[in-house]
Parts: structure tokens; sequence; C-alpha cells
């Protein structure tokens, strides 16, 4: 029992080990606070950096679909010129590494009736030789 407990203890703590924000790449996490700061003042180009130019980009915003990077760079720009940004702020705990890093944001803004939504906006990346790019960005 003695020699049971010690990897009982090990094997408890590997999922926060796992979990932990601070093991994000900070690549990714540069590439997040990025995002983060366009997308709170409506810089639809300032997140079009961050799309691979080979790749598609999935975007589920009013619509989903997937997208060429000047193509998703155009939804964006139509998405804020219709949805104001109030605040976009990380949430607890909001960095999941791994593979494919994910960003959650709490989301508050402005939809093209005027009305005020809050929803959570993830923003997922993936790596594409030595840099992240964003792959997806959601609104849930």
């Amino acid at each position: 029992m003695k020699t049971l407990i010690p990897f009982l203890l090990i094997a408890l703590a590997l999922p926060a080990v796992a979990d932990d924000p601070d093991d994000l790449d900070p690549g990714a996490k540069a590439v997040f606070e990025s995002v983060q700061s366009a997308w709170s003042s409506g810089g639809h180009e300032k997140i079009g950096v961050h799309f691979e130019k080979d790749s598609k980009v999935s975007l589920s915003l009013d619509d989903s679909g997937s997208y060429s990077r000047d193509q998703a760079i155009a939804r964006l720009k139509k998405y804020f010129d219709t949805n104001k940004t109030k605040s976009l702020k990380l949430e607890k705990d909001g960095y999941e590494g791994g593979n494919n890093p994910r960003a959650s944001y709490e989301y508050e803004y402005t939809d093209a009736e005027g009305n005020k939504q809050k929803a959570t906006l993830v923003v997922t990346l993936r790596k594409k030789g030595d840099r992240w790019v964003v792959s997806t960005i959601s609104r849930l």
C-alpha cells in the first residue's frame, strides 16, 4: 500500500499540470493576445496577419464557413461593420494548450439592430512551420 500512494498522488497531479496555462507556448500566447487586442478595436486586418496564406480559416460568427485568407479578412470586416465590440476579456482559465491551443473570451457587443449581446468567442490555433496561425474563430 505504501508504494501505491506515491503513484496515486502523481496520477492525481497530472491533469492539473496538463491544463496549466503557464505551459502554453509563448508564441501561441502572443498570437492570442494580438487577436484579442485587434478584435477589441475591430482590426480585421490585424487579425488577418495571423491567418495562413495557403490554408482555409473557419469562421462561425453571423454565419459559418471555411474561407481563404483574403475571404476571411473580408468576412471579418463585414462582421465588424455591423457588430461593435464593447468588451472582450479572457475567461478565467481561458487558455488551453496542446497541439491546437485555444483561447476563450467573454465577449460583449452590439449587433446590427443595436441590441447588446453576450457570447463566448473561441480562437483556435495550429502550428504552421515555426509559427502559430489562427485556424478557427467561433462565436458561441
